[in-house]
């Protein structure tokens, strides 16, 4: 699921937002987070041999649900915000990611957990819903926490000099 509405070298249509909060960035629109949290699902569900229109519709109730949680929680939004704001401090952003990573990783979870409600795919068993509910919710996670890796790679050295 790649976000295909506006692509990267489409400028996205402009939005006045408030003082402190920063436009989305690369990498962790709304529409990258679901296909984040959707690719080791669906590798999951193939693993399996599960049915293609099964895979298809599961698949788009991860997604339906995320969006849902991702679109009240503006994710898009506080992750750029949260990774841009001044710091007194690197470590004190390296530690705002962490948490933010955190909160979004629990919130897939709880949202992947939903999305298979009723699914046939319960079936499967406890280990199998585990393992699908945590694929998802490690995915945003570690997604999130690139941002750090970013930083600890100089990306940002000349943003917290400027600061």
């Amino acid at each position: 699921m790649k976000n295909d509405q506006y692509p990267e070298d489409v400028p996205t249509p402009h939005i006045e937002l408030p003082p402190g909060v920063f436009p989305p960035m690369p990498g962790y629109t709304i529409g990258d987070l679901l296909s984040v949290a959707n690719q080791p699902v669906e590798a999951l569900l193939e693993a399996h041999t599960i049915d293609p229109g099964l895979i298809r519709e599961t698949s788009i109730a991860l997604v339906s649900h995320l969006y849902a949680v991702f679109e009240r929680e503006d994710a898009q939004y506080q992750i750029a915000t949260w990774y841009q704001k001044p710091y007194d401090h690197p470590s004190k952003r390296t530690r705002s990611i962490e948490i933010i990573a955190e909160q979004f990783g629990v919130l897939t979870l709880k949202a992947a957990a939903e999305s298979l409600e009723g699914s046939s795919l319960r079936q499967l068993g406890k280990d199998f819903f585990m393992e699908f509910v945590r694929l998802a919710g490690e995915a945003i996670k570690e997604h999130i926490l690139k941002l750090n890796a970013r930083d600890n790679q100089g990306h940002s050295a000349g943003h917290e000099a400027a600061e």
